[in-house]
């Protein structure tokens, strides 16, 4: 559909004539050749004029009438063709003339003056004729020439009349989308009806449904509209009921609000936006035949409400969580041919709409909102960029925003966790009126949760889906055995001893999630209260008893240091002894921080050194291996989990067998090679970086340093690299270029692969391990209390050694099938410990 011009006007009422015509299966004739003979003359200008005269402004109807009598007199139509199309046209529709005012206006376009004889005449003519026909006997009275071109029909035709309406075709959201349908009643003498919507000057066609409802000519009858083709903006619309008597009901609907439409494609990824002048942004999909509709929103900037709409532009669910990392919506593959039948629109797709709000949680009002969108059932991220995803037989053909397509298996991505999984978790303690503090806080990934109380607790259970209206959620609780489905709402008392929350999701695809909440309300049912929990203060038992239920096999010694927190908090954020990379987290860093090392190692920021600090944030699975005992065990450790860890890494080559030197190495040093590869991952970066791994360093080329052995950091130029090249070389004292017997023994000078490997173990284990350093956590921070001095002896300044290095094991052993053996975890214990923790800038 298109706005017409004035100019093209009259184009348009000859077509509306042939619709008429149409309408009322009337035959359409040609006029002879004594027709274009008579032309047109001065008396037909003047009643074209005079009667464009009655529905537009003096310019408008002078070059109205203009390109009429041209049309005219060309013979292409006579003067009544065209009254016809300006007294069945919706313009003339909208003065609602009844039959007296068409008779005078009619009167007035033929003589150009009212005539109260003709104006009876006319209204006579109308008892018996259709006002076509009226027309037709009215102007061929002036002229015979001026009669309408085609064969009129006898009778009236279908005669229209008391039209009302009930239900209109605005938006429930203030904007109109969609197949909008309007309803009410008319009674009318045939069933020779037909409706449009006017919209603007521009005729839309409507598409109507009719029922006897009475028998005795009053009809229900509904009016369906595609809005789909309709420019953006504010329109005033109406609706023309016609009849084949060429009389018309126009009815106001009211004025629609027609928003800007994105239309976005299945399996595509866009960039979205709120702009900071507008309150929502708009979007349609075509989801194609017999598929559900998928839209994720993510990388939003700001709290954003989300709504799906469908074909008819009735809402089917909104979402909207606060501080939410993602968006989705979810919806039901359509019935098109059902639509069809019901609205009479043909060609029906499955098309849905949706709205994208600034939230009631808005940071920041009057500013942009930018987020992606991505149309698929699943989303990835996948060379750092949000994927469409496809499933591939095993695998899987991501698309990114530029349209590029990747082919990866399951293993190469991780797909966002939008489906079955849950928003929030919340449990409600009537007795104390407040949250509980479950451990760890909630995160979407996370399904594993723990809780210890001590003490008689009424809880209610709080859940919420992040798929919100297209996902269900169950919860159970389970206490000796007994289980109970908990309704939302309703208060569970939980009894002494052990209890099981499972919160299970059940996802709009049928996939199904489950979040579980270990409760222990006193002491547990086995031993694991007084032989392990008794040796910790009670802000350790959650993530304890996280820990023994996920991991029964797990044996857990607390390592009582007998040093105060604070102390040892303010110990740590001097002299530099804590960095981290300004460029990754600008967030971590302390205010006026000099540079420590190149590029842009700097002091952190005291709650950073003291979140990495608490071993409380770390008692969760893929972080406790911080606290591991990191001596040799050939029950656990193997070439293969060697393998694992370094797979992917500059060390993955078949130049070099890294994997066995490197186990060989831990064996012989009785140190963990799981911890050797890690931290040469640490330390020489996951792809190499440091030339120290290749033997490249300028000026100490062919010496090799993995660990970073005597690699301080410095500000003097080569920073810590060089002081590890110097190492390698010369040992401790570089100046005296001199290696001892001790350092001869750790196989110093490293200037082969093997011996730096080899070496390095040697002398982790004699500086570290042999002296109770023998965690990760031990190793950053220099807590053991055996009379030396206190954190000076730590192996790294970057803050974050012992929280990166502990994943890096946890996915070894992972991947090996090695998570359930007995691993031995020692953990340290401080006195006046923070009662508030777990909490990063």
């Amino acid at each position: 559909m298109f706005k017409r011009r004035i100019e093209y006007l009259i184009l348009a009422m000859v077509m509306a004539v042939c619709a008429v015509i149409f309408c009322v299966n009337l035959i359409l004739k040609l006029p002879g050749s004594g027709l274009s003979g008579k032309g047109a003359n001065n008396d037909s200008e003047e009643i074209v004029y005079r009667a464009a005269s009655q529905l537009y402004s003096d310019e408008a109807a002078k070059s109205i009438s203009d390109t009429a009598s041209d049309l005219i007199s060309g013979g292409i139509l006579t003067t009544g063709d065209y009254l016809v199309s300006v007294y069945t046209s919706p313009s003339y529709y909208l003065k609602g003339a009844d039959d007296a005012g068409f008779a005078r206006d009619l009167t007035m376009s033929i003589t150009g003056e009212e005539d109260e004889d003709i104006e009876e005449d006319i209204l006579e003519d109308l008892e018996d004729v259709s006002r076509m026909k009226a027309i037709d006997n009215a102007v061929s009275d002036e002229r015979h020439a001026f009669g309408v071109s085609a064969s009129l029909a006898k009778g009236t035709g279908s005669v229209i009349s008391d039209v009302s309406l009930q239900s209109g075709i605005t938006g429930s959201s203030g904007y109109t989308i969609g197949i909008r349908e309007a309803a009410g009643s008319f009674e009318a003498t045939g069933s020779e009806v037909r409706t449009d919507f006017f919209v603007d000057n521009v005729l839309y066609h409507g598409y109507l449904k009719v029922e006897d409802s009475d028998g005795a000519g009053s009809r229900d009858f509904n009016i369906s509209w595609d809005t789909a083709g309709v420019e953006a903006g504010t329109h005033d619309v109406y609706i023309i009921l016609r009849s084949s008597d060429g009389r018309a009901k126009a009815i106001s609907t009211g004025t629609v609000n027609i928003p800007v439409r994105f239309t976005v494609a299945p399996g595509t990824v866009s960039n979205g936006n709120i702009e900071a002048s507008k309150d929502s942004a708009w979007y349609m999909l075509d989801c194609g035949e017999g598929n559900n509709c998928y839209m994720d929103f993510v990388d939003i900037a700001d709290d954003i409400s989300v709504t799906l709409y469908d074909v008819y532009g009735n809402p089917i669910g909104t979402n909207a969580h606060e501080d939410s990392k993602y968006e989705v919506l979810r919806g039901s593959a359509q019935d098109t041919a059902q639509i069809a039948s019901e609205t009479g629109i043909e060609g029906v797709s499955n098309c849905f709409y949706a709205e994208v709000r600034r939230a009631d949680t808005t940071s920041f009002e009057g500013e942009n909102v930018s987020y992606k969108l991505v149309t698929s059932s699943d989303t990835a991220y996948y060379n750092g960029s949000y994927c469409a995803v496809a499933p591939d037989g095993e695998d899987y053909v991501l698309t990114d925003i530029n349209g590029a397509s990747y082919e990866v298996t399951k293993d190469e991505i991780n797909l966002l966790p939008l489906s079955s999984s849950l928003y929030s978790m919340r449990v409600w303690n009537s007795v104390s009126g407040r949250y509980l503090g479950i451990y760890p806080e909630f995160d979407i990934k996370t399904k594993d949760y723990a809780y210890y109380m001590d003490g008689n607790s009424m809880v209610t259970v709080n859940c919420e889906a992040l798929e919100g209206y297209s996902a269900t959620v169950t919860i159970k609780a389970v206490h000796n055995g007994n289980e109970i489905t908990l309704q939302p709402g309703e208060i569970y008392e939980v009894q002494q001893g052990e209890t099981v929350i499972t919160a299970s999701v059940n996802s709009f695809d049928g996939q199904a999630g489950e979040y579980k909440i270990y409760l222990l309300n006193g002491d547990d049912d086995g031993s694991f209260g007084e032989d392990t929990l008794s040796a910790f203060p009670s802000s350790y038992y959650s993530g304890l008893w996280l820990l023994h239920n996920i991991r029964p096999n797990y044996v857990f010694k607390a390592y009582n240091t007998g040093l105060d927190f604070g102390t040892v908090l303010d110990a740590e954020n001097s002299s530099g002894r804590n960095l981290v990379e300004y460029s990754s987290f600008p967030d971590y860093v302390r205010a006026n921080s000099q540079v420590y090392d190149a590029p842009d190692w700097m002091a952190t920021k005291s709650e950073v050194t003291s979140y990495f600090l608490d071993p409380r944030n770390f008692l969760i699975p893929d972080r406790v291996f911080m606290f591991e005992l990191l001596s040799f065990d050939p029950e656990v450790h193997t070439v293969e989990g060697v393998k694992s860890i370094i797979s992917g890494s500059f060390m993955d080559t078949s130049e070099y067998d890294y994997a066995n030197a490197i186990y060989e190495a831990g064996r012989n040093a009785n140190v963990s090679p799981y911890f050797l590869a890690s931290r040469i991952i640490q330390e020489m970066g996951y792809s190499g970086e440091s030339p120290l791994c290749r033997g490249e360093l300028d000026g100490y080329e062919g010496y090799y340093n993995f660990y970073n052995i005597g690699a301080y950091a410095t500000t003097a130029e080569g920073g810590a690299v060089v002081n590890g090249a110097k190492y390698a070389m010369w040992g401790k004292d570089p100046d005296e270029q001199e290696i001892s017997d001790t350092e001869a023994a750790m196989l110093l000078p490293w200037d082969s692969i093997d011996k730096a490997i080899s070496g390095g173990a040697l002398w982790i284990a004699s500086g570290y391990i042999d002296k109770g350093q023998d965690t990760l956590y031990f190793q950053k921070f220099d807590v053991i209390n055996d009379g030396s001095e206190l954190y000076v002896h730590q192996y790294a300044q970057n803050v974050m050694m012992a929280y990166s290095e502990s994943v890096r094991y946890y996915n070894s052993y992972k991947n090996i099938g090695m998570l359930d053996q007995a691993f031995e975890f020692t953990i340290p214990v401080y006195n006046n410990m923070p009662e508030e923790y777990g909490y990063l800038p």
